[in-house]
């Protein structure tokens, strides 16, 4: 922390001095968002080296009210004159704004450190460009060890940053972060089969054993994107499905969120209301938590985009629902507390969102599922990566199954060729969900999911 001392002061002093500036000119309240980052980056284009940059800046985001009525504004400057015409700006655009009885900035005291968050390295904050350099060198290198594979694009960036809240309601909030964080897309050939793009990334905010990981997640990478090189053929049925931990955040797990979202709930748009917690809406299987407390997701911290403390938020329980995502605006139109589920950076106002989704594994191993979805040995599709739409209203959904998987009696046979898939959401994680795997996996250091074993998928081969 000490690092950015002089970085935390120049942000604290032109927060308070946007704060005070918005009162003397008429606003009845005041929030500041503001962050500071310095990033070092190493990116690599076409199997090769492509570019190292260097950036640092500031970003200050200002919200007022005045009576119901809100304005923002942003810059990157910490000029005073720049920040006085902010602040004046914002409250100029509030006088004009149409006024909302749920508008809202709210003190809040500081949140405790929780155990085992570690956000701040030294040892990262002073890695050497040598080092980044070395560590993008064995990505590099690991991903091209065999010549079948072509590398699109890919980078390595290390960065230390600060995040500030502060209100004139007395809230003041301060976080300082490391992070290392590298990206693979790419894709192999052979001969006349070409599979399609493929990507991953990893989030570090610990020095230690970085290197080793880099080459442990870059080698998965790489196997992945051979295996889809075996190619065959699929056959069209309605049936069970297995959708890998991927496929579950992207396409059941998102058009849930979307529903539990409070400003959704408060304007109407969700299947469900407040009455309907503690109902039983999905499977039994369901247990899904929010969490805001896990140093190795992106998201991640103590205090939320208003500066309520995060909190661990029970959205299912073995089927019931328990919680809706609350900020403030949704809080108060619902007559409710915000759980700290504000989201978003400097340079946009706050809205609610989810911070780290964990789904419940459950209690039959992958390899066990796979037997149990294919007892007649006809083979069954495993869904890896999904494109294509899905109605979050109505949950239905439509597309493509890339990098999709043939699986006989529990074994693997070949990569299929582009398959459609189609389902709803809501029918899979009610009746027609059959299980899910003990074993979960953590997608892109955010949302960590089991893979699901589902019924009742119309699979049709393209």
């Amino acid at each position: 922390m000490d690092a950015l001392k002089k970085e935390r002061r120049q942000l604290e002093e032109a927060g308070a001095r946007l704060i005070s500036e918005a009162c003397k000119a008429g606003a009845d309240s005041a929030e500041v968002c503001g962050s500071f980052g310095h990033r070092n980056k190493i990116t690599l284009e076409k199997q090769d080296y492509h570019l190292a940059s260097s950036d640092e800046g500031y970003q200050l985001g200002l919200r007022v009210l005045k009576g119901d009525r809100q304005g923002f504004t942003s810059t990157n400057s910490l000029e005073p004159k720049e920040l006085k015409e902010v602040a004046l700006r914002a409250v100029e655009i509030a006088g004009f704004s149409p006024g909302n009885p749920f508008f809202s900035i709210q003190a809040n005291s500081p949140q405790k450190s929780q155990p085992g968050l570690a956000l701040w390295d030294p040892a990262l904050a002073q890695i050497s460009l040598q080092t980044q350099k070395d560590w993008v060198e064995w990505m590099r290198k690991e991903f091209l060890k065999d010549n079948r594979l072509r590398l699109n694009e890919g980078s390595l960036e290390v960065g230390k940053s600060l995040s500030l809240l502060v209100n004139s309601k007395g809230t003041h909030h301060v976080e300082s972060e490391t992070s290392c964080v590298w990206s693979l897309m790419g894709m192999a050939s052979d001969k006349d089969v070409l599979t399609s793009f493929d990507y991953f990334s990893h989030l570090s905010r610990q020095a230690l054993g970085i290197g080793e990981i880099i080459i442990r997640t870059t080698l998965q990478f790489r196997e992945s994107l051979l295996k889809n090189l075996k190619i065959g053929e699929a056959r069209s049925y309605r049936g069970p499905v297995l959708f890998s931990p991927r496929a579950v955040l992207d396409i059941l797990l998102d058009s849930l969120i979307y529903h539990l979202n409070g400003r959704v709930l408060l304007d109407g748009s969700s299947r469900w209301k407040l009455e309907d917690k503690e109902k039983s809406l999905l499977s039994s299987a369901i247990s899904l938590i929010d969490t805001p407390w896990l140093s190795d997701r992106f998201s991640c911290g103590l205090f939320d985009r208003e500066g309520t403390p995060t909190q661990e938020c029970e959205l299912f329980s073995e089927g019931k629902l328990k919680n809706f995502l609350l900020d403030n605006y949704s809080a108060k139109g619902l007559h409710q507390t915000s759980n700290g589920h504000a989201v978003g950076g400097a340079s946009s106002i706050p809205t609610a969102g989810s911070h780290s989704l964990c789904l419940r594994g459950g209690n039959k191993s992958l390899s066990a599922l796979l037997k149990a979805g294919d007892p007649s040995s006809q083979g069954i599709l495993w869904v890896n990566r999904y494109s294509g739409q899905t109605d979050p209203v109505t949950g239905d959904f439509s597309g493509i199954a890339k990098g999709g998987e043939w699986w006989v009696n529990g074994e693997f046979r070949y990569c299929v060729k582009e398959t459609l898939v189609s389902g709803n959401v809501f029918d899979c994680l009610g009746a027609s969900l059959l299980d899910l795997s003990s074993e979960t996996e953590v997608i892109d250091s955010s949302g960590e999911s089991p893979s699901a074993l589902i019924d009742g998928i119309s699979v049709t081969t393209v």
